[in-house]
C-alpha cells in the first residue's frame, strides 16, 4: 500500500453508511445505508455507532501497521468521540453496555425496543 493509498480514509458518517473506512478499499454496491436521525437519542446512537465503526477500522489497520502513529492518533481520537457520546447517552437515556457504571445495568428492559420507534 502506497502512502496516498494509506491515509485516504472518509468520515466515520460516510465509513458508517458504506461499510468501509478505507476509501481504496471501498468498492461501489447497489446499497449504501440511510442514516438519517430522526430524534436526539437516535442522533447519539448514530454517533456512538460511526465513531465505534471508525475505530474498529483502525483497530484492524494497526494490526498490519502497528506503528503507523497518524493511525494510532486517529484511533485514540475516535475511541475518544466513542466513549464521550456513550457516557452522553446513558446519562440521558440509560445504560447501553453490560459494563456500565449505572448502578443497575439491566435497566435496559425498561427502554423501548428497537422495533417500538419512539
Amino acid at each position: 500500500m502506497n502512502e496516498k493509498e494509506l491515509y485516504s480514509i472518509v468520515d466515520p458518517k460516510e465509513a458508517l453508511k458504506r461499510g468501509n473506512l478505507f476509501e481504496y478499499y471501498f468498492w461501489p454496491y447497489k446499497y449504501v445505508a440511510d442514516l438519517s436521525p430522526k430524534s436526539e437519542r437516535e442522533s447519539l446512537m448514530m454517533n456512538i455507532q460511526k465513531y465505534s465503526f471508525a475505530a474498529h477500522e483502525l483497530y484492524l489497520y494497526l494490526d498490519i501497521y502497528p506503528d503507523d502513529k497518524q493511525a494510532i492518533g486517529l484511533y485514540n481520537q475516535y475511541k475518544e468521540m466513542c466513549e464521550k457520546y456513550t457516557k452522553e447517552y446513558e446519562i440521558k437515556y440509560g445504560c447501553i453496555l453490560l459494563d456500565s457504571n449505572e448502578n443497575y445495568p439491566w435497566g435496559w428492559i425498561n427502554s423501548p425496543w428497537p422495533w417500538e420507534r419512539i
